[in-house]
């Protein structure tokens, strides 16, 4: 997944920069703004945006169009989209505007413990306004905490994607074993014996790309312990060696060793898993919103069903919670007036329910981080499915890592997880990764 190195790459800018920085209802088809009015006649005002939404994708293509709708409603304003789809010309070209004092009006990032300092020096709080238009900030989904800091008052940003990882399972297969498709941990390791009786994967999972690994055992302490855990972790009041730590390393080990991954799933990559999950080789895999259109384009798109992550069967305070996030957009606390009110309303306009309706329409698929409906626009059923399990989640959390100032942290806990599917046991994986801890402490 690529957010963290995004995260981790403009968290870098700011420190090599900041010497230097010195610091509504209708379709969006429609052009409506999401705003009140439209701006003033002869308050001609230019906004600069930076995403990484760009190319020829569907996608990218229905934000270009979004943005035309928006200046043919709104005349006196123009729009320059600096967006750039690659990784490193986007790092590049952030870290020149915040070198040079000419951050763009609007910018996309990812938020959390890396966007800190950017929220001190040059990000506006959008509290007011998030306060002011309550139809609008109502829509959003839980998603503003990544832009939140305890000792910082207020939201220097606000959702624009979202990602969050459940588990798709093949309806089918459930069928030829009797079973409904698991709601609790308890019920989910009973199907994985039903499935391994038949010679089918319970669940394949890949971690060679070490992120799925970090994703497990976010989940599992989510189920188990809520966000309480990652604060506590945070926070030193709770150790990654502790008894509650090193059962859920275990748990994640004892599957591994039950068969319930596969087999080889340190030298096992996405690609392989998804083949034997659409070849009926697995009956269900662990992954994220990104998984959905490369489903939804097979040919048993139809016989593929989602579900949240299990629960705790005595924790069932916890079974709403979701692992997951948003990337978002903020905006230039510098700009006053005529341009603040402008971008504003083009911040409204592209993160409104009916912007998002228009993307689902134009890319007939994904998930948003609004609640919405998807009317008559004509998505494929795995979208369908996927909106449906996510519609009881009542909080989404990042990644445990994420929280910490220790950038280099959620590297050695994916590095560490993957150890131990490779053979390392459980306890000298936490110790390890609390050795690292203690070692960085400030």
């Amino acid at each position: 997944m690529k957010k963290r190195a995004l995260t981790l790459g403009l968290a870098s800018l700011f420190a090599a920069s900041s010497l230097l920085a010195g610091c509504g209802s209708n379709d969006a088809a429609q052009g409506n703004t999401g705003t009140k009015g439209d701006s003033k006649s002869g308050d001609k005002v230019s906004i600069r945006i930076l995403t990484r939404i760009s190319g020829t994708d569907p996608k990218s293509v229905a934000f270009q169009n979004l943005l035309k709708q928006f200046m043919e409603k709104n005349p006196d304003i123009t729009v320059v989209d600096e967006s750039l789809n690659d990784e490193a010309a986007f790092n590049n070209k952030f870290k020149t505007a915040v070198a040079t004092g000419s951050v763009p009006e609007i910018w996309m990032n990812y938020g959390g413990v890396a966007f800190k300092d950017y929220a001190k020096n040059i990000a506006m709080d959008l509290d007011p306004v998030l306060k002011e238009d309550k139809a609008w900030s109502d829509a959003f989904l839980p998603l503003f905490d990544t832009w939140k800091y305890k000792d910082l008052p207020g939201t220097y940003g606000v959702p624009n994607e979202f990602y969050s990882v459940a588990i798709y399972y093949n309806k089918e297969l459930f069928q030829k074993i009797g079973a409904e498709p698991p709601k609790t941990i308890e019920e989910f390791e009973a199907v994985a014996d039903k499935f391994k009786a038949i010679d089918v994967v319970p669940m394949a999972m890949a971690d060679k790309d070490n992120f799925r690994g970090g994703h497990l055992l976010t989940n599992l302490a989510l189920k188990k312990y809520g966000f309480q855990k990652t604060e506590d972790l945070m926070g030193g009041k709770a150790k990654w060696n502790d008894p509650d730590m090193v059962s859920l390393l275990q748990t994640m080990k004892n599957w591994q060793d039950k068969g319930i991954f596969g087999k080889n799933m340190v030298t096992t990559d996405g690609n392989a898993i998804t083949s034997m999950f659409l070849g009926g080789k697995s009956a269900m895999m662990f992954e994220g919103v990104w998984a959905i259109s490369s489903i939804a384009a097979s040919p048993i798109a139809d016989k593929i069903g989602v579900i949240p992550f299990p629960g705790y069967k005595d924790k069932p305070e916890f079974k709403d919670n979701w692992f997951g996030g948003a990337g978002g957009y903020s905006v230039s606390k510098e700009i006053t007036g005529a341009k603040k009110d402008a971008t504003i309303k083009l911040l409204k306009f592209l993160t409104s329910v009916d912007a998002f309706k228009y993307f689902l329409k134009e890319t007939k698929g994904g998930v948003y981080p609004v609640k919405m409906d998807s009317g008559s626009a004509p998505i494929d059923p795995v979208t369908a499915e996927y909106v449906k399990a996510q519609s009881t989640a009542k909080d989404f959390k990042g990644e445990i890592e994420e929280y910490s100032p220790i950038m280099q942290l959620q590297d050695k806990v994916r590095n560490e997880v993957q150890g131990m599917f490779a053979g390392n046991p459980p306890q000298k994986t936490a110790d390890t990764i609390q050795s690292f801890v203690d070692s960085n402490k400030k």
